[in-house]
């Protein structure tokens, strides 16, 4: 009994690790590649350029990052389907996903303008930067519905436990980035707009090879064309998705709220703090890409085996995922407290800018510990599709933040210390309302 324990443990280590590691590469790979848009507009002879497109290519994230609740919800839902071998279940997961997709698309292309105000309100910037921002925007929201489409798509290969092509699919749209802009600004001659052309042309040209991957996923696992139709008769599908949705996309908006406090804060600290807030920043995004990767993992397994019933693998994921939460968390807390004066010289060769950075080494160091519990159950949540918990711990953390913020001293260091507070309490709260129960069923 226990060497076959410890082979189903042996099995499900390499399961996560096959399932993680494309996310990660995903993760990290796709940013790098990303930098030819800054690279670009920062060689255009004026610095206007590359603020006007970093604005823009903010306001671009805000409007994607509050619709991100296509790719989580349908993960959990479809790992549910897969998990259960319920064919039709997956194939109107793809129909219900891609059609709210389009849907949301096609309004936010439609309603752009107004949409581009309100932002453009919640951006200070000067009015040159202002214009040169806009036109970024209302160019590259022409690939909405393709963003849209391929945010769900991500979510339904994830659930289909096939990390790798969404891999694939993420890498492919960056490297037609890169190769669209180069093109359209260098050899058509379309400056600064060809950089947001670009990013469209790369949006809209990975889509077609995408839904024909999702088309050999869904002849490999025999689901059929009708059920991916059956969209308007699944009513039971869509309250299901909605009631997931739902949560999602308000945990998205208190997320933002976050982010918008944050950087509203850091601005009104000083030059050499503004720059240390973005070396820590990266710090942490650094950390980010690899929980994700877990979390991702945490969203098929534990929703494929939700929807199969199976007790036993559900302990083992659960248990395994935990492990590995552990022991990456722990080297990046020992790297973080040990070596940080060398990451920080990686990413900033001033001397105040460094020194900046220790003076918050603590909190720096602390800041993988107090976050790791909030991706991994995120990713336990998302595969069980209970996302309430996940909008309640997120607005109670929110709320934490604010708080300290607006009570305490106007300081760097009280920054970092309310967000790693928020980290913390997001964690505790997700972990206590975790359902172990299941974990205690008796594992025959």
């Amino acid at each position: 009994m226990r060497m076959e324990k410890s082979g189903e443990k042996a099995t499900l280590n390499r399961k996560i690790i096959s399932m993680t590691v494309p996310t990660v590469l995903s993760n990290v790979s796709v940013p790098l590649l990303g930098l030819c848009d800054t690279a670009v507009a920062g060689h255009m002879g004026d610095e206007r350029y590359l603020a006007g497109m970093a604005i823009g290519s903010v306001m671009m994230s805000t409007i994607y990052w509050l619709f991100n609740f296509l790719r989580a919800g349908t993960s959990g839902l479809t790992a549910t389907y897969f998990g259960a071998a319920d064919r039709e279940g997956m194939g109107r997961s793809l129909g219900n996903s891609l059609a709210l997709a389009v849907a949301i698309g096609c309004i936010l292309m439609a309603v752009h303008h107004p949409v581009l105000d309100l932002l453009q309100r919640l951006m200070v910037a000067t009015s040159e930067v202002s214009d040169l921002s806009g036109r970024y925007f209302s160019i590259c929201i022409l690939g909405a519905l393709p963003m849209m489409t391929m945010t769900a798509l991500t979510g339904w290969f994830i659930g289909m436990q096939s990390t790798a092509t969404a891999m694939a699919v993420n890498i492919g749209m960056s490297i037609l980035n890169v190769a669209a802009t180069l093109i359209l600004v260098y050899c058509a001659g379309l400056g600064y707009d060809g950089i947001a052309m670009g990013t469209v042309a790369s949006q809209w040209l990975i889509m077609i090879p995408a839904l024909l991957l999702a088309c050999r996923i869904c002849r490999k696992n025999g689901i059929s064309y009708e059920s991916c139709k059956r969209i308007i008769m699944d009513r039971a599908g869509w309250r299901k998705m909605l009631s997931v949705n739902s949560n999602l996309f308000f945990r998205s908006a208190c997320l933002i709220a976050l982010t918008l406090m944050l950087y509203s804060y850091s601005a009104r600290l000083g030059d050499v703090e503004v720059s240390s807030n973005a070396v820590i920043n990266q710090m942490f995004l650094f950390f980010s890409y690899f929980m994700d990767g877990f979390a991702f993992t945490g969203e098929a397994l534990i929703g494929r085996y939700s929807g199969a019933d199976d007790i036993r693998m559900l302990h083992l994921s659960v248990t395994g995922l935990l492990r590995w939460t552990a022991v990456i968390t722990a080297m990046f807390v020992v790297v973080y407290s040990l070596a940080l004066s060398s990451v920080t010289g990686l990413l900033s060769d001033s001397a105040a800018v460094s020194e900046c950075v220790r003076e918050c080494r603590i909190w720096v160091s602390l800041l993988p510990a107090a976050g790791a519990g909030a991706f991994i159950f995120d990713g336990f949540y998302i595969g069980m599709t209970r996302t309430r918990p996940m909008l309640v711990s997120t607005l109670c953390g929110v709320l934490l933040f604010a708080l300290l913020l607006h009570l305490l001293s106007h300081s760097q260091w009280i920054l970092w210390m309310s967000f790693t507070s928020y980290l913390a309490l997001r964690s505790l709260i997700l972990a206590a309302m975790f359902p172990y129960k299941i974990l205690k069923q008796k594992i025959s």
